[in-house]
């Protein structure tokens, strides 16, 4: 099986989180600048520093920059695809016995103008026949100049003799091609033409009536309008985002109000770590919307937008120089954000086996279900060829697509004509000799939170012991609590502690500095923090209500809403500080069944409130 690759290398986070030096933009109109759109409150200490450089430092955020020429220019190559000289080709980085394939054609490039097509091949460059992948060097050369192919047809095998003269080629951000039967569009960017290819691309292959492959692995984002087109092919108009603004005060984003969906079949997205910001709001609305699904790793976690200020829009404070100011926090159509803790993937699987479970994943409805798979996942039906999935070389990347399958996916063989029998993942990886490993803990089963224990262990979410247990009724400490809530989100480490009886060197310390600075958790008013101690169930309530209002919308809403008098009857077993809480938790169907508040904490209570907050404010796919 062919592997799903970007043809042209992406661009990395390098200008995005950068702080070059500032110079043209004067100080005190800088000052002014944050001052009216920057989204956070700026303290008078830092408006009172002398240079644009210390002020950015004192800011400490990555994405707020100041470009000089040269370097806005580079960032807007990276946005919206570089230009080239050449033939405006994309070749695959191996000769086939018919010479090199092309595997797509630039737009508005020579090739396209001679009539090459995609899966034709190219037999010689300058009478030169192609032996070596180094022969593709070739095809560019100084602006202007003639080059001499001869190409054989991938469709008729007709051979034939072109000249075509060079020139400047815009790389788009989008590529497509066929791989296995399959549509693969790799997006480096979201910029000006992004949108235009994703449609063409989905028109081009609308007969093929299997899944569709966007990758958008090393993507750092790009234009939020873009972003909101391109998603608009595949989930209609409507929300594609929310932005909230230093105010409070919120946007909404439109997934573009004039378009209707280009396509019935469901969307398999590639991310990574390095996904970021634009790509993120995609993957968001996808998710929100049940229009497919994600694999890879967990996205970067950009879950802020800039503005960016520049010669065009403000014309009296800059020469071809910008300013980009970091100005609101956006959230997805059902309220959820990824600032800082990212998107998680449907599953979750290593880089190395990414491209090839996807490809398995695009397998057509079989007329006959027969050594075949049917995935029900995140409300789409996927088919997978059983043969093809054990091959050798697939076998690794199977594999560990059924080892991430989290409890709610069903999984069926089939048998006859239309007979499926749901298997277990495990079951089937037994069945057909698969090195099977599960994500889930020994001792599980039986509580009463299993199927939360399970999913979050399926997002590697969740750690247990050496031996492979849970030990889900252990009570948990303050200490170990922070310790789960910081890895579930995949916080940042904060490695200060202001808690007397919190060692610095002690396994929580990190984890319970980190929950403090967040706002999340709070010590006892006399400088201490009781990290040994067991967790109450009201306390926990308290933590996940604050974590639910830093990251939904509704969350949000609900902590900024008084109690009623009904409530306060209803919650006053609740300590006074805890039922807030607990009401906020309550509508978003997050408690627990007949805990009390003063109840201590288990490990299974824990992860199961824990994951349900995740679900019920839009962190988990399903």
């Amino acid at each position: 099986m062919k592997k799903p690759c970007s043809i042209l290398a992406a661009l990395a986070l390098i200008v995005s989180l950068s702080v070059p030096a500032a110079s043209a933009l004067e100080v005190e109109d800088a000052k002014q600048l944050l001052s009216q759109y920057y989204y956070r409150g700026i303290s008078q200490e830092v408006l009172e520093l002398d240079s644009l450089d210390e002020i950015l430092a004192a800011l400490g955020d990555p994405y707020t920059v100041y470009f000089s020429q040269e370097e806005y220019e580079a960032f807007l190559t990276s946005v919206n695809g570089e230009t080239l000289v050449g033939i405006g080709v994309s070749i695959q980085n191996a000769v086939t016995e018919h010479g090199l394939l092309i595997l797509s054609i630039l737009p508005n490039s020579p090739a396209e103008e001679a009539g090459l097509e995609q899966g034709d091949f190219i037999v010689s460059i300058d009478g030169i026949t192609v032996s070596e992948t180094e022969q593709i060097s070739a095809l560019s050369g100084p602006e202007g100049t003639p080059v001499e192919l001869t190409v054989r047809s991938g469709k008729t095998g007709e051979v034939r003799a072109l000249t075509l003269e060079r020139r400047e080629v815009r790389v788009p951000t989008v590529t497509s091609s066929l791989v296995d039967g399959a549509a693969v569009l790799s997006c480096s960017s979201f910029g000006d033409s992004t949108s235009q290819t994703i449609a063409q691309a989905l028109t081009q292959y609308a007969d093929l009536d299997r899944p569709f492959i966007l990758d958008l692995r090393l993507n750092p984002g790009g234009v939020t309008e873009d972003a909101a087109r391109s998603a608009s092919y595949f989930i209609g108009s409507g929300t594609m985002a929310y932005f909230q603004d230093s105010q409070g005060k919120y946007t909404r984003i439109l997934a573009g109000s004039d378009s209707s969906d280009l396509t019935d079949q469901p969307l398999i997205i590639l991310t990574d770590g390095n996904s970021a910001s634009a790509s993120e709001l995609f993957s968001s609305a996808i998710r929100d919307y049940g229009a497919g699904i994600a694999l890879g790793s967990r996205t970067y976690g950009k879950g802020v937008a800039q503005i960016i200020l520049d010669q065009e829009n403000n014309p009296t404070l800059f020469d071809g120089d910008a300013f980009k100011i970091t100005t609101y926090r956006f959230y997805s159509p059902s309220g959820s954000t990824n600032d800082t803790i990212g998107v998680l993937p449907t599953l979750l699987l290593s880089q190395t086996s990414t491209p090839t479970a996807a490809l398995l994943l695009t397998a057509p409805k079989p007329a006959r279900a027969e050594g075949c798979l049917k995935l029900e996942l995140a409300g789409q039906i996927f088919y997978l060829d059983l043969a093809q999935a054990t091959e050798a070389d697939n076998q690794a990347a199977f594999t560990e697509l059924l080892e991430a399958l989290p409890p709610s996916a069903k999984l069926y063989k089939g048998s006859g004509t239309q007979i499926w029998t749901e298997i277990a993942p495990a079951q089937l990886a037994q069945a057909e000799k698969l090195p099977f490993t599960s994500r889930g803990f020994s001792d599980t089963q039986h509580s009463p939170y299993a199927r939360e224990i399970d999913t979050l262990a399926a997002y590697q979410l969740l750690g247990g012991y050496e031996d492979g247990t849970f030990r889900p009724e252990t009570p948990v400490t303050r200490g170990e609590f922070c310790a789960m809530v910081t890895g579930a989100l995949d916080l940042p480490s904060r490695l200060s502690s202001q808690y007397s009886d919190v060692p610095q060197g002690a396994w929580y310390a990190s984890a319970i500095s980190t929950m403090t600075q967040f706002g999340f958790f709070s010590g006892n008013g006399n400088g201490t923090f009781r990290p040994e101690d067991t967790i109450s169930y009201e306390e926990m309530t308290t933590v996940l209500a604050c974590v639910a209002a830093w990251c939904n919308m509704t969350g949000y809403e609900l902590s900024h809403t008084p109690l009623t008098m009904e409530q306060w009857l209803e919650y006053q077993d609740y300590s006074d500080w805890a039922q807030c809480a607990a009401r906020d938790l309550d509508q978003l169907g997050v408690q627990l069944e007949n805990a009390a508040p003063g109840d201590c904490v288990t490990r299974e209570m824990a992860a199961g409130m824990l994951c349900r907050m995740m679900e019920a404010v839009g962190l988990i796919w399903d």
